[in-house]
C-alpha cells in the first residue's frame, strides 16, 4: 500500500496540486461576526455595546484562539494532520479507501476511513460540510451512511 504516515516535511510541495485546506478555525465566519459587530456598533448607535462585544469576540478568535490543519484534498490523495506526533501526517491515496463515514458525536465529530489492508484511520472534524462534497467528489459511492436517521413528524 502507497497510504502511510510520513513526516510533513516529506509531503510534496506543490501547492498547485492541494485542491482545498480544511482547518480547525473558520476563519470566513469569524470575519463576517467580525464586521455584522462593527456594522451594529456604527449604524445603530443603540446596538453599540452589542456590536462593540460581538467585534471583539470575533477579534479574539481571529487573534488569540489556535488555528491548525485538519486535512487537505489533491487529486491524488487526501492528507489528515491529526496524528501524535505534530510533524506527521496520513497520507491516504484515493484507490485504497475502500469506504468513509462521518460520525457524530457530542465533543467533536469523526471522519472515519476503512482502508483497503483493513485498518481504519479517524480524523476529528468540526463540520460535516466542509468535507463532505470534497469526499464524495473524489471517492463516490463510497460514503456509508449512518444508521441514525431522524424521524419527521409521521
Amino acid at each position: 500500500m502507497k497510504s502511510q504516515t510520513i513526516k510533513i516535511r516529506n509531503l510534496p510541495h506543490d501547492p498547485t496540486r492541494v485542491t482545498k485546506t480544511v482547518n480547525v478555525k473558520p476563519i470566513f465566519l469569524l470575519i463576517f461576526v467580525l464586521l455584522l459587530g462593527v456594522a451594529m456598533a456604527v449604524f445603530r448607535p443603540y446596538l453599540l455595546a452589542g456590536g462593540i462585544i460581538l467585534a471583539g469576540l470575533a477579534v479574539f478568535a481571529i487573534v488569540v484562539m489556535p488555528d491548525r490543519i485538519l486535512c487537505q484534498f489533491t487529486d491524488d490523495y487526501l492528507v489528515l494532520y491529526n496524528t501524535r506526533e505534530r510533524d506527521e501526517c496520513n497520507i491516504l491515496y484515493w484507490e485504497e479507501i475502500v469506504s468513509w463515514q462521518y460520525e457524530w458525536h457530542p465533543s467533536a465529530d469523526l471522519l472515519v476511513i476503512q482502508m483497503l489492508d483493513g485498518s481504519t484511520e479517524t480524523q476529528e472534524m468540526y463540520s460535516k460540510r466542509s468535507i463532505a462534497s470534497m469526499m464524495r467528489r473524489y471517492v463516490p459511492g463510497k460514503e456509508v451512511r449512518s444508521s441514525r436517521i431522524r424521524k419527521g413528524n409521521a
